[in-house]
């Protein structure tokens, strides 16, 4: 299958224990909500199904989709957990390319890096450095 992780597309094949990525072959053991790859440890919670979703692996955020077209779901940049706005690097109007970085987070003392999924334009941006977020808050609209 193909899949897209913030603006990066990967084609993955996934054969039990082992998994094809981009033609590497990779050791994977799947267990609840924590996957191992090649011995490295990674914990996993999804905070919006549906395609695209988003997940947050080891504390990051990423958008995921099987498709990389983009979708009704990307004309809004959401918290993907709740926390403190540290830092707004962008402004009304910009534009914006996929996989840049849009805000900083601070979450449970750790900074969670928010990425555009696409490229777009800053419509409206609805947060501020020190503003206090929920999960699935709007922080930008996009166009």
């Amino acid at each position: 299958m193909k899949v897209d992780v913030n603006g990066n597309e990967y084609n993955i094949v996934i054969m039990g224990h082992n998994v094809l990525v981009n033609g590497k072959h990779l050791s994977a053991i799947f267990y609840e909500n924590e996957i191992t790859i090649d011995g490295k440890k990674f914990y996993l919670d999804y905070m919006e199904e549906g395609d695209p979703s988003l997940m947050i692996v080891n504390g990051m955020a990423y958008v995921v989709s099987k498709r990389s077209e983009p979708t009704d779901f990307m004309k809004q940049i959401k918290a993907p957990i709740s926390g403190r706005i540290i830092e707004v690097l962008v402004k009304s109007g910009d534009d914006i390319k996929k996989g840049q970085l849009l805000f900083v987070l601070d979450a449970m003392k750790m900074q969670n890096q928010i990425n555009s999924p696409t490229i777009a334009k800053i419509s409206d941006l609805m947060v501020r450095i020190g503003q206090t977020v929920k999960t699935g808050d709007v922080l930008a609209t996009l166009v």
